[in-house]
């Protein structure tokens, strides 16, 4: 995740939530969008982790990571003027 892509995102009014585990993202899914929100995800970078996470012997694990994103439906954002 380049953090152009960050603010790109950010700025079309989506919240980045967290990284998460792909194994787990159909459940993540699912449960956000029950809670009414729009759902993206964008691969993880190294970057994303931060320095602490550089030398870890299990790094390469973390491909399986995204970062998910939340947003209020657009139309409703329209309809009730936020």
């Amino acid at each position: 995740m380049s953090v152009h892509r960050d603010i790109e995102l950010m700025a079309a009014g989506w919240d980045r939530r967290f990284e998460a585990d792909v194994s787990r993202l159909d459940e993540i899914v699912q449960m956000y969008t029950e809670m009414g929100y729009e759902v993206t995800t964008s691969e993880t970078v190294p970057d994303d982790f931060g320095p602490d996470c550089a030398g870890c012997a299990i790094a390469a694990s973390c491909q399986r990571y995204v970062v998910v994103y939340t947003r209020t439906p657009v139309k409703e954002v329209v309809e009730s003027g936020r």
